[in-house]
């Protein structure tokens, strides 16, 4: 069966919560329903006595409508039957599938790098996964049944919410730009800081630590996580963020001047959709020339000596 604190989500009414259905103390009721609320899952209103609501979004809706076709399928399929499923909407196993693609192999390496999973953990629950026939293998990779379709929809629907909730910490008025999996970049017309608690400033904005510092559009972008930014990072988040012509130019102008790890930056670009442009711009680096939007040769020159006193053709490129 769910877990207790999703069988909240279901089961909660617009009475007062029983708590002996569940079998839990007050306390840890109490904790678990406070945690449910803060996740953006449940609604609680009044004191005396508590009601407990389901919360009106889409997380709420998927999940309520994924238990019964999730059920059926484990009761239908031998091997499965009697299996306890309760984990695999909740934390690590949550992560995987809002990592993995339904019907679409992914390697390795990539479904690690959106999860933001070790990979010791990531094969334990890819492993788990695939004995209760949820993930499929292929030589291309790992993927996600079509028939469990509607967990990724719920495992994506969920961090969404997370992000969202997160993103209004820092400015109710946020939008998100992308999200990923405990993870996100957000767009503010307030500028917070280079750093605000975990949200760290990222994209052209953050430019200016590598030399070339530039008059703001009036957005500011911001990444929310605890670790520090990479340099590829920042460049791929300036991509995502925005690729005419004022940013591929600054872009393509902190690369030449900038030693970058090659292998980072494109499995980066992987993660944030920005694949087909980071190879655009390592070709146009590499001495090929690209139509509009990317910039002159001079216009790149011209930047390069005016911020770095000339930028070399044979920029160092780690492998790895």
């Amino acid at each position: 069966r769910p877990p207790r604190s999703t069988h909240c989500i279901s089961s909660a009414a617009s009475d007062v919560y029983k708590r002996q259905k569940l079998g839990l103390s007050k306390g840890t009721l109490s904790v678990l329903l406070r945690s449910l609320e803060k996740k953006g899952l449940v609604e609680l209103e009044g004191k005396k006595p508590l009601i407990i609501k389901p919360a009106k979004n889409k997380a709420v809706e998927l999940f309520n409508s994924i238990l019964p076709v999730t059920y059926r399928q484990f009761i239908l399929n031998p091997p499965l039957r009697g299996r306890d499923i309760s984990n695999i909407l909740t934390g690590n196993h949550l992560k995987v599938l809002a990592a993995l693609e339904v019907e679409k192999p992914q390697r390795l390496w990539f479904v690690q790098l959106k999860a933001n999973v070790s990979k010791a953990t990531l094969h334990r629950v890819l492993n788990e996964l695939m004995e209760r026939l949820i993930v499929g293998k292929k030589k291309e990779g790992y993927f996600i049944s079509e028939h469990f379709a509607p967990l990724k929809a719920f495992a994506d629907e969920y961090f969404y919410l997370q992000n969202s909730l997160k993103a209004k910490e820092l400015d109710p008025n946020a939008s998100i730009v992308w999200s990923g999996v405990e993870e996100l970049i957000l767009a503010t017309g307030t500028f917070k800081g280079k750093r605000l608690g975990n949200f760290q400033l990222t994209g052209l904005a953050r430019f200016s630590d590598y030399g070339l510092p530039l008059i703001s559009s009036g957005v500011y972008h911001y990444y929310w996580s605890s670790k520090e930014l990479s340099f590829e990072e920042v460049v791929v988040h300036a991509l995502k963020t925005g690729s005419g012509a004022r940013e591929l130019l600054y872009i393509i102008t902190l690369l030449k001047a900038h030693p970058f790890n090659e292998k980072r930056l494109k499995r980066l670009a992987a993660k944030f959709g920005v694949s087909k442009l980071v190879e655009d711009i390592l070709e146009y680096l590499g001495g090929k020339d690209k139509p509009y939007p990317f910039p002159s040769r001079e216009e790149v020159e011209e930047l390069c000596r005016q911020y770095f006193g000339g930028c070399d053709d044979d920029n160092e490129r780690k492998a790895d």
